[in-house]
């Protein structure tokens, strides 16, 4: 599958023995298998970068050449984010949203990035919602994401507040989530999502956490602090990245400069 954004994402992240908490949690840890040579991933993670803010068309909508040194331009000023912790906070979704999308084969109807409104602002709600529509009753996956380059004891506490604080309002991102559906002729997916909004004892909540880290930052001790917060099943996974910060730069950079081979099909999300 070498070229394949499904077989990058695959090839990439490989899980690391872990011990197990006490309690509710579920710890899963990736980390680099060295498969990949540097160059094809960060090409990779840049399409994917690329992918997550434009919508299909938007370039050609305001360009007439794509290879131009204005679309560059264009992405660095309307699109990406300067603001580091805006930045990496976006990272860490993208990342997510692809783990969850082509790794774990979960429907992901939703690239949440495309409809902020400014590039150092986040949109309200969920990171990010996948779907296992097949099951019965369904299932929906509500996975909290952290990013962060530098080690913070309580941020398991953190993130545990934050899922706790947008599950008790699900239903207005399973609401965002139906409309956009809905704009973009989804009839399928909008009358699904329509359905647990309806029947909410129809449905399955699962709670999931997503820590993109920096490798040489990151120790379990924050997993067993986040073990005695949590008091309901919940899966935690930690995707470990050396050298975050300089990484996640130069993922944006190589974004800036490989748009033009932006594959503009969905892959499971549109």
């Amino acid at each position: 599958m070498r070229g394949s954004k499904a077989g990058l994402f695959g090839r990439w992240l490989k899980p690391q023995e872990v011990e197990q908490p006490d309690g509710e949690l579920s710890y899963t840890a990736l980390a680099d298998s060295g498969l990949l040579d540097d160059e094809e991933l960060v090409t990779g993670l840049a399409q994917e970068v690329s992918r997550n803010y434009l919508t299909p068309g938007e370039l050609a909508l305001v360009f007439d050449d794509l290879g131009a040194p204005e679309v560059a331009d264009y992405l660095r000023i309307n699109k990406f984010p300067s603001v580091v912790i805006t930045r990496h906070g976006d990272f860490g979704e993208i990342v997510t949203g692809a783990l969850y999308r082509r790794v774990r084969r979960w429907c992901v109807p939703l690239l949440k990035l495309r409809y902020k409104q400014t590039a150092n602002q986040a949109v309200q709600g969920t990171d990010m919602l996948a779907f296992r529509f097949r099951n019965e009753p369904p299932v929906v996956a509500v996975p909290e994401v952290k990013t962060r380059a530098t080690r913070k004891m309580r941020l398991g506490e953190e993130a545990h507040k934050s899922l706790e604080s947008v599950l008790g309002r699900l239903d207005e991102s399973l609401a965002f989530a139906m409309n956009r559906c809905a704009e973009r002729g989804q009839g399928f997916l909008a009358r699904r999502l329509a359905d647990l909004i309806k029947n909410p004892q129809n449905r399955v909540v699962e709670r999931h956490m997503v820590f993109v880290h920096d490798n040489e930052k990151w120790k379990d001790d924050v997993v067993d602090l986040l073990a005695a917060e949590v008091t309901e099943p919940t899966e935690l996974t930690v995707v470990k990245i050396d050298n975050l910060q300089e990484f996640v730069a130069r993922v944006y950079q190589a974004a800036e400069l490989t748009v033009g081979q932006q594959n503009d099909h969905a892959g499971g999300a549109a």
